[in-house]
C-alpha cells in the first residue's frame, strides 16, 4: 500500500479522546479522573455511619439509664423503634446537605469530562503529540505499520497493535493499552482507498 502523510488536529485528538469512552476495555480509565471524587464520597459515608452508631449507642445508653432498663430490654420495647427512627432522621438532616452537594459536583465534572469542555484533555494528547511530531507519515508493511515524523520513528508490528477502530473521523490503531495511533480518514484522497486501509490492518491483525 501507498505511504498515508498527514498532519493531526486538535480536533483529531478529540475524536480519539470522545471515542475512547465507546471501548468496553478503555472505560476503567474513563473514571480515573473521579477517582478522588468517588473515594471522598465513601469517606464521608463511613465516617457518618461512625458517627450515627456513636450517636446510637449513647441515645440508648441514656434511655436505658433514665428507665432503668437494660440495653436487650430497651431493644424490645417500644422506645426502640422510636429512637431508630430519630437516628435514621439525625442522619439525613447532617448529611443530606453534604451528599447534595457532592452529587452536584460530581455531576458538573461528568458532564464537563462527557463534552470534554475546555479540550483539557484534547489538549493534553495534542501537546503530548506535539512535542514528537503532528507531521505523520505512515507506512503499511508486510510485518507491520512503520510510523515516522519529526522526532519519531517507529515500527508497530502486527503483533504489537492490540486492535483498529473505526470513528466517524479517523481510525484508531491502538500499540498499547490506552494509547493509539491516530490516522485521520481526510489522510486518503478517496473512501475507496480508507477503507482498503482499513480492511488491510484488520486482516493482518486477525492473523497474528
Amino acid at each position: 500500500m501507498d505511504k498515508i502523510k498527514y498532519t493531526l488536529t486538535l480536533d483529531d485528538c478529540r475524536d480519539y479522546v470522545k471515542y475512547q469512552r465507546k471501548i468496553p476495555r478503555l472505560r476503567k480509565f474513563v473514571f480515573k479522573q473521579f477517582r478522588p471524587l468517588i473515594i471522598l464520597f465513601f469517606i464521608i459515608v463511613l465516617f457518618s455511619v461512625a458517627m450515627e452508631v456513636n450517636f446510637f449507642f449513647k441515645a440508648f445508653h441514656y434511655v436505658s439509664g433514665e428507665y432503668s432498663m437494660t440495653f436487650t430490654e430497651l431493644l424490645k420495647s417500644d422506645f426502640a423503634g422510636l429512637l431508630l427512627d430519630g437516628i435514621a432522621d439525625h442522619f439525613w438532616n447532617m448529611n443530606l446537605p453534604i451528599f447534595v452537594t457532592w452529587a452536584v459536583i460530581f455531576l458538573v465534572a461528568w458532564i464537563i469530562s462527557k463534552n470534554d469542555l475546555f479540550h483539557a484533555e484534547s489538549s493534553k494528547v495534542f501537546n503530548g503529540l506535539k512535542n514528537q511530531s503532528l507531521d505523520i507519515e505512515i507506512t503499511p508493511q508486510d510485518d507491520g505499520l512503520y510510523c515516522s515524523g519529526k522526532n519519531i520513528s517507529a515500527l508497530y508490528k502486527w503483533k504489537d497493535i492490540i486492535d483498529i477502530y473505526d470513528t466517524k473521523k479517523s481510525y484508531l490503531a491502538y500499540v498499547a493499552e490506552s494509547s493509539a495511533i491516530i490516522i485521520p480518514k481526510r489522510a486518503f484522497p478517496m473512501e475507496e482507498e480508507s477503507e482498503s486501509f482499513y480492511n488491510y490492518v484488520s486482516n493482518n491483525l486477525n492473523r497474528k
